[in-house]
């Protein structure tokens, strides 16, 4: 079989399995396959759990290795943009999240009503990051909600970190 589905995918399949004319031998691959799905899920969500109640230092490592690694970041979004805050000092924060599942769970309290917004890394490492050392923006990584305090970076710092990371894979 081979093929990558998604959960619904593979419960549909098996659903339909007389239909699709699929053998036992299908039928089994298709449930292996539903089974592993719930497991990397599960896995995943014990990751969250732990993940946020780490300190900003971790959660900053984790998430320049997973953005580069994945070559996806997420940040939050209304009509207005994306999330920013200023604080008391006058600076200026750019939110970020290694997974969508993370910046989700910070769409509360003045945040609600906030999308999320998927950002390439070529889009990161090309527009936007250049974009906030231009303005002076820090780079507020992986907030969470267990943590008052914002792990930042500037703009410049976050994308040579990212850019070391990568250099790693190659």
């Amino acid at each position: 079989m081979g093929e990558s589905l998604s959960p619904k995918e593979i419960r549909d399949r098996i659903k339909n399995s007389i239909k699709l004319g699929l053998s036992t031998q299908e039928i089994e691959e298709l449930a292996a396959m539903l089974r592993k799905h719930k497991s990397s899920a599960n896995v995943f969500s014990k990751e969250i759990n732990a993940m946020m109640k780490k300190s900003g230092r971790d959660r900053y490592i984790y998430s320049v290795k997973r953005i580069a690694d994945q070559e996806i970041a997420w940040s939050l979004k209304n009509g207005d943009g994306t999330v920013r805050t200023v604080d008391e000092e006058g600076n200026d924060y750019f939110y970020i999240w290694p997974f969508k599942e993370y910046a989700l769970r910070c769409a509360v309290g003045e945040w609600a009503g906030f999308g999320l917004h998927r950002i390439s890394l070529d889009d990161l490492l090309n527009v936007i990051l250049p974009n906030l050392s231009a303005d002076g923006t820090q780079v507020a990584v992986f907030k969470s909600l267990n943590d008052p305090s914002i792990t930042s970076v500037s703009a410049d710092d976050f994308l040579n970190n990212i850019l070391h990371e990568r250099s790693q894979f190659r």
